[in-house]
């Protein structure tokens, strides 16, 4: 592969980062904040800035594994105006918000030409979005499927159960680095790749 090559992945697959991640961090704190917890507000997370909602391992791994993650929004249920009941709906906005990116992505690029730098874009921010849509419901912390399994804990344990988010964090990042999730993540990475296919086609 040639460095101009590489480059070019580099820089189309950070800017489909940055469309796959910022829509849907942004609404899920904006949310969480209109629901009446304001540590998302106070962590800055409100902002479109990318930079406070990339994480640069993840951002790595979605571009050179096609698969990734974000920095998780700070959200404390016990400051939600309905507790458990509105974390789970901010819980449930990321990957909503991702499905939708997903959609509108996957038909601008229908409607470009193939072999466009715009294609190859809105076609990774596509990818992207649907892959971490799925990917987050992963039951692992600090993903969003974590958090929805907390939401649904007895009364009590919710709290408790999202102490362990920073351990979840590090055992996300050894499944990586022991080379684990991409050997789990490939067969599922291909799925994505032919909806996104399909629906860009």
């Amino acid at each position: 592969m040639s460095l101009t090559s590489i480059s070019r992945q580099i820089v189309i697959g950070f800017i489909a980062v940055v469309l796959t991640v910022v829509p849907r961090e942004h609404l899920k704190a904006r949310l969480a904040v209109k629901l009446g917890d304001q540590t998302p507000l106070k962590a800055g997370r409100t902002s479109l800035n990318p930079f406070v909602h990339l994480d640069p391992i993840g951002t790595v791994a979605f571009i050179f594994l096609n698969f990734g993650w974000s920095r998780p929004v700070p959200v404390r249920p016990w400051n939600l105006r309905k507790g458990r009941r509105h974390f789970l709906i901010v819980s449930l906005a990321g990957p909503t918000t991702g499905m939708v990116c997903f959609l509108l992505y996957g038909v601008l690029a229908r409607f470009m030409n193939s072999s466009d730098l715009i294609f190859e874009l809105f076609y990774k921010s596509a990818r992207y979005s649907l892959t971490y849509s799925l990917f987050s419901l992963f039951p692992i912390p600090p993903l969003d499927g974590s958090r929805v399994l907390g939401a649904l804990l007895p009364e009590g344990y919710t709290e408790w159960y999202l102490k362990y988010e920073v351990y979840g964090t590090l055992f996300l990042l050894a499944l990586l680095f022991l080379w684990i999730m991409p050997l789990i993540m490939n067969p599922f990475v291909q799925f994505i790749e032919r909806l996104t296919i399909f629906l860009t086609g």
